[in-house]
């Protein structure tokens, strides 16, 4: 009987899973709603985040949280998490499509995933959308749940340190595509010019901090500064929409 469900199995189309990775404001979301894949489930933390967070009555604008907040809001991303990773093992479970929709900004638990769904049978491609650090603080700010400006340029810096070890990982299935405006894009990255306008306007205010402290938090920034300034002269090649489309078709027969 196992040896007949295994044959059966092996004889129908192998699931699929896309992973969905980019930044705040990277526009995923705009760009999988011109994609053929309207039968997968979507899996994405920040659907129950948001949920949380509305109904807790603090709004969605963690860059204006006060500290009690923000630690209220961390307890909530580690309920969401939690419902998130069991409505997962469902759909893998079940051998559902899935969209995962995430940052990609840490690679080991994203290929350790991937490993996990093509041990089930899956078949896994990434599609990856890109924007400038900028573009990303920008859109992040106009969002109805607006990140912290930290998370938003340590996010962006991870995610585009990765994209090697993703185009490695997926191979001809990894997909990333350019987002940023067409016109009147900021390529340049002044860390004094982005703390005026993005850091200094939050009102988001942790708890105090000692100087060792203050001074670690310090030395981190100048990192990531550093980091995103040499990554913006990488710039990646992009797939076109067209290319992408005709891509994820293909991975979809």
């Amino acid at each position: 009987m196992i040896k007949l469900i295994k044959i059966l199995k092996e004889a129908t189309s192998s699931p699929k899973a896309i992973f969905l990775a980019g930044p705040a404001g990277a526009g995923k979301s705009f760009i999988s709603k011109q994609l053929p894949l309207s039968d997968f489930s979507v899996i994405n933390v920040d659907d129950t985040y948001e949920e949380l967070l509305k109904a807790s009555g603090m709004g969605m604008n963690q860059k204006d949280f006060t500290p009690d907040q923000l630690s209220k809001a961390a307890s909530l991303m580690a309920q969401a998490t939690k419902v998130t990773k069991e409505k997962f093992a469902k759909e893998a479970e079940n051998s559902n499509n899935m969209i995962i929709d995430g940052t990609g900004g840490a690679s080991k638990p994203l290929l350790k995933k991937k490993q996990e769904l093509e041990d089930l049978g899956y078949k896994t491609m990434m599609l990856m959308v890109w924007v400038s650090p900028i573009t990303s603080l920008e859109r992040n700010a106009k969002r109805d749940r607006s990140l912290l400006p930290s998370i938003v340029i340590r996010n962006w810096r991870d995610i585009n340190k990765n994209i090697d070890t993703y185009k490695q990982a997926f191979g001809d299935n990894f997909i990333i595509v350019n987002n940023d405006p067409t016109e009147g894009v900021e390529k340049h990255y002044n860390p004094e010019e982005i703390k005026k306008r993005f850091f200094d306007t939050a009102k988001a205010k942790g708890k105090d901090k000692s100087p060792e402290e203050m001074a670690k938090i310090q030395a981190e920034t100048d990192q990531i500064n550093k980091d995103i300034q040499q990554l913006i002269n990488q710039t990646p090649e992009f797939t076109s929409i067209n290319d992408a489309k005709s891509k994820i078709k293909q991975f979809l027969s």
